[in-house]
């Protein structure tokens, strides 16, 4: 794709795109002024394909080696804060549908790394830093059986999404972005490694039998916009959770871009206005 007139951010050295189009069919690249997106008929089209600007960035540094750099991307209209998932509320069955409205901002993470470092590390990182934040809804003991569906289907896109990573080497990328209704994605050097979090359906696991109901490996989808937005606000706790991977990292992410990144005249040619919008929590397909 083609690059804007003055496209990048400096970030102690590397260089970042302004800003970028998400598109939830497994593509990412800078806006190009060409490209009208990507239509879904089984999802509203406006959140599936936006662009973003850059936000907050960081240099994160241990023992003056560098470790990497990163960039924070939202919608032209969003604070920072998007990112904590503040706003998230309702989702329960059985409550009324007026109680199931929030905004829905997509957004994305981008790291370039100065050192090399394993899967393995970064599934270790993961597994830490998200038993460090979650929080679940049978923290005292007292789930009923819904909770404890939802909290199963939960850890399951969590283990499917460690599954994404892959070793990397000096000067490689991963993007994570999330995209409401389209599910949360892990890029390395722009290739898609998988997507978690889908809306409804089932896939089943090689270990579970038809007269196995109850077998927790079941690798149930999730099955609202809630569940979805839950299981971002989770992954992306590992970096800007209560107890996030460095604090300082996640300041200075949180620390709007000054001046802010300009919208770029090719951004109103992408599908999708990149402002929040309302969603519902029917757990079902929607229709344009």
């Amino acid at each position: 794709m083609t690059t804007m007139e003055n496209p990048t951010i400096d970030v102690s050295g590397t260089t970042f795109a302004a800003a970028r189009e998400l598109v939830a069919d497994g593509t990412s690249d800078e806006i190009d002024a060409n490209d009208n997106g990507h239509e879904s008929r089984d999802r509203p089209t406006a959140p599936f394909t936006t662009a973003v600007v850059a936000k907050g960035k960081s240099y994160l540094a241990y023992l003056f080696l560098g470790v990497c750099s990163s960039v924070l991307y939202l919608p032209p209209a969003a604070d920072n804060t998007s990112i904590l998932f503040e706003n998230l509320r309702g989702g329960k069955e059985g409550e009324d549908e007026a109680t199931h409205n929030f905004e829905v901002v997509p957004m994305a993470l981008e790291l370039c790394y100065h050192k090399p470092l394993r899967a393995v590390d970064f599934q270790w990182a993961t597994t830490t830093f998200i038993g460090k934040n979650r929080v679940t809804n049978d923290s005292n003991g007292n789930a009923t059986a819904d909770e404890d569906e939802f909290n199963k289907r939960l850890q399951v896109q969590i283990e499917k999404f460690n599954e994404l990573y892959r070793d990397v080497k000096v000067g490689d990328r991963y993007l994570l972005q999330y995209i409401p209704y389209g599910g949360i994605s892990l890029f390395l050097n722009g290739e898609c490694l998988g997507t978690v979090g889908q809306i409804g359906g089932r896939h089943e696991s090689n270990d579970v039998t038809d007269n196995d109901d109850n077998d927790g490996e079941q690798a149930l989808e999730l099955r609202s916009i809630y569940e979805q937005q839950q299981l971002a606000k989770t992954i992306y706790s590992i970096w800007f959770g209560e107890y996030a991977f460095s604090e300082s990292m996640k300041n200075e992410l949180l620390t709007p871009l000054h001046p802010p990144v300009e919208v770029p005249p090719e951004m109103t040619n992408t599908q999708g206005s990149g402002e929040a919008v309302e969603g519902q929590d029917d757990g079902e397909k929607h229709e344009e």
